[in-house]
């Protein structure tokens, strides 16, 4: 009898496939558990990072709102209410209603221009080309604002979307003013069947995206990206001006 053949010798060799086979599951099942723990974490940890981006992106929501009615106040307390006690004072004291007239006028003016910021009047019926040129008008006596456009669809954002471009406009000339020393700016719209895309470029000092930090008017911007579902980049460089593009794609109603 061959000595392979030897039963002791075959139970021996069995014993060390058996080990063998078993030693490779081991490996396999701790490979896959180590792979299987490392993807857990890694979708925990972004699904932390998720978290802490939507709770900014939140606070940040809450702070533009309370600076909103800061704002209001104040323009409401030392704006319309200021002038309108003028007007109380001066009628008290009888003096030419002429002079009267004229502080009505400017408080008339003023009441005007809180409500528009309030709400665009005339929102549903009025497009959204219309809408962007208005809320640019004021600031046409501090820049040299140029606003063209490039209509391709007839297509007709809701009320609520339009404000939140209107905002979007608003806070990006806001910030060129404060930061940006600009004396010039270029506001381009485009509108197609698939999407509307509204470029803002102003001449004024640029920066550095590399180290840019997300302020509370970039965490305001991007909170509205994402309500329009809409994308967004930052074109910058010291000395060269910013340029911000935004692409909101349309919606079909069948995706509503």
């Amino acid at each position: 009898m061959e000595k392979w053949q030897d039963p002791k010798t075959l139970a021996i060799w069995i014993a060390i496939i058996l080990v063998l086979v078993f030693t490779i599951i081991l490996f396999v099942v701790k490979i896959m558990h180590t792979g299987y723990k490392r993807m857990v974490q890694a979708n925990l940890r972004q699904a932390q990072m998720q978290l802490e981006h939507q709770k900014k992106l939140t606070e940040t929501s809450l702070q533009a709102q309370e600076k909103e009615r800061t704002r209001i106040a104040s323009d409401l307390h030392d704006s319309l209410i200021g002038k309108l006690t003028v007007i109380r004072m001066k009628s008290q004291l009888g003096l030419p209603l002429t002079e009267i007239d004229s502080l009505l006028g400017e408080s008339i003016t003023d009441a005007r221009r809180i409500s528009h910021d309030l709400t665009p009047p005339l929102l549903e019926q009025t497009g959204i080309a219309d809408l962007i040129d208005n809320i640019l008008d004021p600031w046409r006596q501090k820049m040299d604002i140029i606003f063209y456009t490039d209509i391709r669809s007839d297509y007709q954002f809701t009320p609520v979307a339009k404000i939140q471009i209107v905002r979007v406009v608003q806070e990006l000339i806001t910030n060129i003013v404060k930061h940006a020393a600009a004396t010039a700016v270029t506001v381009h719209l485009r509108t197609t069947h698939n999407s509307t895309m509204l470029t803002v470029k102003d001449n004024g000092n640029g920066f550095d995206t590399a180290i840019l930090k997300k302020g509370l008017g970039l965490h305001s911007l991007e909170m509205r990206m994402q309500y329009l579902s809409a994308s967004y980049k930052v074109k910058s460089a010291q000395g060269r001006g910013t340029r911000t593009i935004m692409v909101c794609p349309h919606k079909n109603e069948t995706d509503e």
